[in-house]
């Protein structure tokens, strides 16, 4: 089964934000081409913005910004691992000092699941969105899972209150081009490879990612009536404190397959 290796990052001290991207994309990015190993798929999703915490929040409850997510797919385990670690240091893992706070990066390995949207087409779509129903703005939202929620417990309270949001955001529901939760997998609790590789130190852990595709950035108040109607829902599964959403533009690094 394939496994999805999301990692976000912000930008090292001394770097402006368009010195970051352009160091990512262009000299990571040809790295990450040259030293390919097994990687299936390589998708950067670079921040436009984003915000952290809850509206009632007074603080910041742990640390805020991120400039990029980075997402490695594999066909499985054993294919990241040789990546990972390979025989002989990869550049890759050599070159994150030079563009990242890496630190305070925090990684997820997961396992996807489409979620059915109302309208994955558009009527007119005169080249928004990079292939055929994926459209150009790309929302990330890590959602942190409330203590006193059982895991498997939360993911079902996850998907009826989107059920519930999606049925109150008529905009979102009209706008939304596809929806994928990004189920962080067991093989997680494994996770000695890809703290050596990214140099995190105790990363927060989030049980869930969900990726949401719109056609454009003038979109973005449709994921924000969601987010509302999603936060509104009743019954606890989230800390949303500790949660945040990414409004992102995806740059395909490797990309053999139809979508990402």
């Amino acid at each position: 089964m394939p496994i999805k290796l999301m990692a976000a990052s912000r930008r090292r001290p001394g770097l402006t934000r368009a010195e970051y991207f352009r160091y990512i994309e262009y000299y990571h990015g040809t790295i990450a081409r040259q030293e390919r190993f097994k990687i299936s798929s390589y998708i950067q999703n670079h921040v436009i913005d984003g915000a952290f915490g809850a509206l009632s929040d007074r603080t910041h409850q742990q640390v805020s910004d991120r400039e990029a997510v980075v997402e490695l797919v594999f066909e499985n385990f054993q294919d990241m691992l040789a990546t990972l670690e390979p025989a002989v240091p990869s550049a890759a893992s050599k070159d994150g000092k030079f563009f990242a706070d890496e630190p305070t990066n925090i990684i997820v390995m997961a396992e996807e699941e489409e979620i059915p949207v109302p309208n994955p087409m558009t009527v007119f779509n005169p080249g928004l969105g990079i292939v055929q129903s994926v459209g150009a703005l790309k929302v990330l939202q890590y959602i942190m899972r409330d203590d006193e929620v059982y895991r498997e417990d939360y993911y079902q309270l996850w998907r009826e209150a989107h059920d519930a949001a999606m049925a109150k955001s008529p905009y979102a529901s009209e706008q939304m081009r596809r929806c994928v939760m990004n189920k962080r997998c067991r093989v997680n609790d494994n996770d000695g490879a890809a703290r050596k590789h990214f140099q995190m130190v105790d990363p927060p852990v989030f049980d869930m990612i969900v990726s949401f595709w719109f056609d454009s950035m003038e979109q973005a108040g449709a994921f924000r009536q969601y987010n509302e109607a999603l936060q509104a829902y009743p019954k606890k599964f989230a800390n949303w404190s500790k949660s945040f959403f990414l409004y992102t533009r995806q740059v395909p690094i490797v990309r053999d397959t139809p979508r990402s």
